[in-house]
C-alpha cells in the first residue's frame, strides 16, 4: 500500500485540547457534562454502541454521550456484550436495527471484517477494525482509528516522534505502527514472538518504506518515545507487571501506556518517577473516540470534555 493512500486516510485537523487541563477549564467541562447529560431518545435518535467482551467496565458510553450532549446531537451510545462467536451476527444486527455507528473492541477487531461491506485502506492494512460507520446508502464501512488516536494523544502531549518504540504486535500495535510510520516517525517494534513482530514491521514499512524495524526489548530505551500496547499492567491481568526494565527509562522520554484500567499503571508510575513525560491510556481512548465521532458526524468533539466525563465516572466507581 502506498504512503500516498495512507496520507489521504489521515483525518482532518486534530482534536484541540491542552494535555494538562487547567482546574478552571476542567470545572467548566464538568458543569457542561452534567448540564447536558440527560438524553431522551426518540424514534429519530441515532444509536451508536461498543461491542466487545468484556465491556462491563467500558468508559466509551460515558465519553461519547458527554460529547453528543455537548454538541446537541440527537445520538445515544450504549454497550453490548457480544461473545466472540456472535461477532458477525452483531454486524447483521447493526444492519437490521439501523444502528449508525459501532466501536469495536477486543476480541472482535479482526472477526467483524468479513461481515462488513467494505473496509478503509488503513483497516485493510492492519487487518483490524475498531470503528464501523453506516453510510447514507446503508453500506457498513470498517475503519481503524486506534493509530491516529495514539498519534493525536502523543502530539498534544508534546512527545518527540522522531524515534518511537512500540511494545507489542497485536491489533492495537499494528494500527499504532502504521499511523506512526505514515506520520513520519522512525518506528521500532519489540515483541517476544519474532513472527508477530516481523508482521508489524512489514505493516509499518507498507505505510512508509524504510520507516520501521524490529528490535529487542532491551533496545527500546534508546527511543525518544515508548508505547506499551500489551495488556501488562492491566488491573485484571497483571497490575504490578512492567513490560520493560524501568532502568532503561530517562527524563527525556515520553511514555504512553494504552492500558487505562488502572489509569496510572505500574509502567507510568515508574516512568514518572524517572522524570519521563507520561501519557495515560485514557488520553488515547478519548482521542480515538473523537476520531470515531468525526467519522460518524463529520466533526471533532472537545476531547477535554470527554476526558473529564471519564474521570468523573472513574471517581464514582472508586467510592
Amino acid at each position: 500500500m502506498s504512503s500516498a493512500v495512507l496520507r489521504a486516510e489521515r483525518y482532518r485537523g486534530s482534536p484541540r485540547v491542552r494535555h494538562d487541563l487547567s482546574s478552571a477549564r476542567t470545572e467548566r467541562c464538568r458543569r457542561q457534562s452534567r448540564r447536558d447529560s440527560a438524553v431522551t431518545p426518540t424514534s429519530r435518535t441515532r444509536i451508536a454502541a461498543v461491542i466487545g467482551s468484556p465491556v462491563r467496565h467500558s468508559l466509551s458510553p460515558v465519553i461519547h454521550n458527554a460529547a453528543f450532549a455537548a454538541h446537541g446531537d440527537d445520538w445515544v451510545y450504549g454497550a453490548f456484550e457480544v461473545q466472540p462467536e456472535h461477532a458477525a451476527a452483531a454486524i447483521d444486527a447493526m444492519r437490521i436495527l439501523g444502528i449508525a455507528g459501532l466501536s469495536v473492541t477486543m476480541p472482535h477487531k479482526e472477526m467483524v471484517m468479513a461481515a462488513l461491506d467494505e473496509v478503509s485502506p488503513v483497516a485493510a492494512l492492519v487487518r483490524a477494525v475498531n470503528t464501523v460507520a453506516r453510510r447514507d446508502d446503508g453500506r457498513l464501512v470498517g475503519h481503524n482509528v486506534d493509530g491516529v488516536g495514539c498519534v493525536d494523544a502523543l502530539t498534544r502531549a508534546g512527545a518527540d516522534l522522531s524515534s518511537v518504540a512500540v511494545i507489542g504486535a497485536g491489533a492495537t500495535a499494528r494500527a499504532v505502527v502504521a499511523a506512526l510510520a505514515a506520520h513520519g516517525a522512525s518506528v521500532h517494534v519489540a515483541n517476544r514472538t519474532p513472527a508477530r513482530r516481523d508482521d508489524a514491521v512489514r505493516i509499518g514499512n507498507a505505510a512508509r518504506t524504510g520507516s520501521t524495524s524490529g528490535v529487542e526489548l532491551s533496545a527500546v530505551g534508546e527511543c525518544a518515545t515508548i508505547i506499551n500496547t500489551t495488556p501488562q499492567g492491566m488491573r485484571d491481568v497483571s497490575p504490578d507487571t512492567l513490560p520493560l526494565d524501568a532502568a532503561m527509562l530517562h527524563g527525556n522520554q515520553t511514555v504512553l501506556d494504552a492500558v487505562y484500567h488502572p489509569l496510572e499503571t505500574a509502567l507510568l508510575r515508574a516512568a514518572r518517577a524517572r522524570g519521563c513525560r507520561v501519557v495515560d491510556g485514557l488520553d488515547m481512548l478519548c482521542a480515538q473516540a473523537a476520531r470515531q465521532q468525526e467519522l460518524w458526524l463529520g466533526r471533532l468533539p472537545d476531547v477535554g470534555l470527554m476526558r473529564v466525563a471519564a474521570l468523573d465516572e472513574l471517581a464514582k466507581s472508586q467510592r
